[in-house]
C-alpha cells in the first residue's frame, strides 16, 4: 500500500532548492488555492504554480494540462517579483522535450473533459 497518501500533502519550497535543483516527473496537475494549479509529481511532493512557472510549462507542453503528464521538469531557485520586491522563489524548466503544436491535445476533445484543463 502506498503510504504516502496517508501523510499529507508535501510542498516545494525555496528551502527544498536552496542546496541544488530538484529533477521530478510530473503525475498529475489539479486545480489549487488560490486558483492556481498544483503539480503533484510521482513522489507525491506538490508545487504550487506560480504565472511564471505554468507559462514556462505551457510554452513547452501546450496549454492542456494532461499533456504535462510524465514529462519530467526540474525546479532551482530564482527571483521573482512580488508585491514591488524580488524575492527567492522555486522557479522550473522543463527537461523532458517540448511538445510541438501538432502533438499537444485540444483543449477540447471528444472524451468529454472540456471543464478546466486541470
Amino acid at each position: 500500500m502506498d503510504m504516502r497518501k496517508f501523510s499529507g500533502e508535501s510542498f516545494i519550497k525555496v528551502d527544498d532548492v536552496r542546496s541544488g535543483p530538484i529533477q521530478a516527473q510530473i503525475a498529475a496537475v489539479k486545480q489549487g488555492k488560490f486558483e492556481k494549479p498544483d503539480l503533484v509529481f510521482e513522489t507525491g511532493d506538490t508545487l504550487s504554480l506560480n504565472a511564471t512557472n505554468n507559462k514556462t510549462l505551457m510554452r513547452a507542453y501546450g496549454p492542456n494540462s494532461r499533456d504535462w503528464h510524465g514529462k519530467t521538469i526540474e525546479m532551482f531557485i530564482g527571483e521573482v517579483e512580488f508585491q514591488k520586491k524580488m524575492q527567492d522563489a522555486v522557479i522550473v524548466r522543463a527537461i523532458s522535450p517540448p511538445l510541438k503544436p501538432e502533438e499537444q491535445t485540444p483543449l477540447t476533445s471528444s472524451k468529454g473533459d472540456d471543464e478546466l484543463p486541470f
